[in-house]
């Protein structure tokens, strides 16, 4: 699976995984409030051999599947959305 990664502008250590580059539709319009405008930061390809420090890629591709993303961050505190 392919997924394009971005960072977040306003949170350090922050990023969100898509599977359509620029595809922001599926993120909750809260959370993108919260994440500021996204910054591209490349595109990947998340095979099983990868080594990731947030999650699995086999973790990642399920959640992109059934939430149509995926939100890696430092700190779980700096995404609550009131």
């Amino acid at each position: 699976m392919w997924c394009f990664i971005y960072r977040s502008q306003k949170k350090s250590d922050s990023y969100l995984y898509i599977d359509k580059q620029n595809d922001f539709s599926v993120v909750p319009e809260a959370l993108m409030k919260v994440f500021g405008a996204p910054i591209f930061v490349m595109r990947l390809w998340l095979n099983d051999e990868r080594k990731m420090m947030a999650a699995s890629p086999a973790e990642i591709r399920k959640t992109i599947s059934e939430n149509g993303y995926f939100l890696q961050m430092l700190n779980d505190s700096d995404f609550q959305i009131k």
